[in-house]
Formats: structure tokens, C-alpha cells, sequence
């Protein structure tokens, strides 16, 4: 009897050994438990200290070399404010297969019409990406993305800043208004762009049902005007969003621009 007790304590002790080496085991192999974060920093332009978000990734802790994505945001005036382009442009990073990047905007959201002070709003965001490449990424891959009349402030960006200090390689841009593109069209029409621009792309896109001073004419004049040019420094794609409107599709349009222009 003494013998069987003594025997079933040692396969006792001996099941506890095996248990807690597999545990100890198993908690080695367990993943990482970061996540993504996001943070605000300051950064100066032109001599003014101006506040800014950026999303960063769970993968950004081991990857220093993520493209970075910029949002160009701010209060609409004559449509209700979108509150949540900064997460939609996240979400559309995070639904993309075996991707990263870095989602940086400016806040809060700032006032003016962008197209009456392009000069001003591109100073900052050329500003801020020097903040973001000494502090943030070792990465060259810069994306520019826009909905409304910023959309405009971005197809201008690409074709107005100067190739050989460009910053920005990607660019998004949906739903212009018609004060937006009509400039933007007339650029296109009269190649009014620098000769030695070069591997742009660009992504277009609008919604049929855009009650928004309604420009879909001015839309699709655009699209089929940058397809007949065929530029041989522009990767273009655009998309129709039929029966949507300027609330609700740049939740669609923001991450079909970034699989095109990360594909």
C-alpha cells in the first residue's frame, strides 16, 4: 500500500514537472503583446509651432522604414464636418493585407479655404514631414490624401512643388468641388507643371450623387482629359462611387487610393 501511494505521488510530481516546462514553453513562443498607438507631437513652421497626430502601428516598435501617409483635414464651411477622416485613413491601412504605415494629420482641424493659401498649407505639411523623417521613419514613401476642396491643395501639391526637392510621391484626392477643379483642370490642359517631373501616381475619385455644388460633369472632364494626356511620369486610376455622396464616400475612396498607389 505505502509502495502505491508512494509511486502515485512520484507520477504526481513528475506530471507537474512536464506541465510547468510546457507552460514556461509556451509563454516563450506567446507573440509580442504591442499594439498600435497614436501620438501627438509638435513641430515648427515657418517659425509657428503647430500640434499633430500620428497613428503608429503595432509593427512600427521593430520596423523604422514605414511609408507615411498625410492627411490634409480641416473644417469644411458650406457641408457638415467629417470628425473621422484621420481614422478612416487608419482603417484603411489596417485592412490592407501584410501593409503599414504611418498616418500623420494636422489638429485640431484648421479653418480656412485650403485653395486661397496653397502655398501655406504645403509649407506645412513639407514641414512636417521633416519632423516625421528625424523622428519617426527612415522611409522616403510619401503619400498625400485630400477629400473636398484639400483635394484640390493635393493634385496641385504634385503638380506645383519642385521635382528635384519633391516630398511626396502618392497622392489620393476625392470628391473636388467645382472651385477645385476647374484651376485643376486648366493646370492639366495647359501642362502647367515643371518638364522634369517624374513616377507620380495618382488617385481620382468622386461621387455621382455628390450634391456638393454639384461637379460631376467637371468630375468625369477631368478623369477623361489626365487619361487622353497619358503622361509618362503618372500612374493614374479613378473611380465613379454611383449613387453616393460627398458624406459618405471617402470612406470607400480612401482606402481604394491607398491599394492603388502601395500596389
Amino acid at each position: 500500500m505505502k509502495e502505491s501511494i508512494k509511486l502515485l505521488m512520484w507520477v504526481v510530481m513528475l506530471t507537474l514537472t512536464i506541465t510547468s516546462c510546457s507552460n514556461s514553453d509556451d509563454e516563450e513562443n506567446q507573440p509580442s503583446s504591442t499594439t498600435s498607438t497614436t501620438e501627438t507631437f509638435t513641430f515648427s513652421s515657418n517659425g509657428v509651432d503647430l500640434p499633430g497626430n500620428i497613428y503608429l502601428p503595432a509593427s512600427y516598435e521593430t520596423n523604422s522604414n514605414l511609408p507615411a501617409i498625410y492627411l490634409i483635414d480641416y473644417k469644411e464651411q458650406t457641408v457638415n464636418v467629417a470628425t473621422d477622416e484621420f481614422q478612416q485613413v487608419i482603417n484603411a491601412v489596417q485592412v490592407r493585407s501584410n501593409f503599414d504605415a504611418l498616418v500623420v494629420t494636422l489638429t485640431p482641424l484648421m479653418d480656412p479655404e485650403a485653395t486661397d493659401v496653397y502655398q501655406d498649407y504645403y509649407d506645412i505639411f513639407k514641414n512636417m514631414t521633416t519632423y516625421v523623417d528625424a523622428n519617426y521613419t527612415n522611409s522616403t514613401s510619401r503619400t498625400f490624401i485630400g477629400r473636398g476642396t484639400q483635394a484640390g491643395v493635393v493634385i496641385m501639391t504634385m503638380l506645383l512643388e519642385d521635382p528635384v526637392n519633391s516630398v511626396f510621391d502618392n497622392f489620393i484626392a476625392t470628391d473636388m468641388p467645382d472651385f477645385a477643379t476647374i484651376p485643376v483642370t486648366t493646370m492639366f490642359q495647359n501642362d502647367n507643371f515643371p518638364a522634369n517631373i517624374s513616377n507620380k501616381k495618382l488617385h481620382y475619385s468622386f461621387s455621382s450623387g455628390n450634391t456638393f455644388t454639384n461637379p460631376q460633369a467637371l468630375s468625369r472632364a477631368l478623369i477623361q482629359l489626365i487619361e487622353d494626356k497619358q503622361y509618362p511620369w503618372l500612374t493614374f486610376d479613378s473611380i465613379e462611387y454611383a449613387n453616393n455622396d460627398f458624406e459618405n464616400t471617402y470612406k470607400q475612396s480612401f482606402a481604394a487610393g491607398i491599394n492603388f498607389v502601395f500596389n
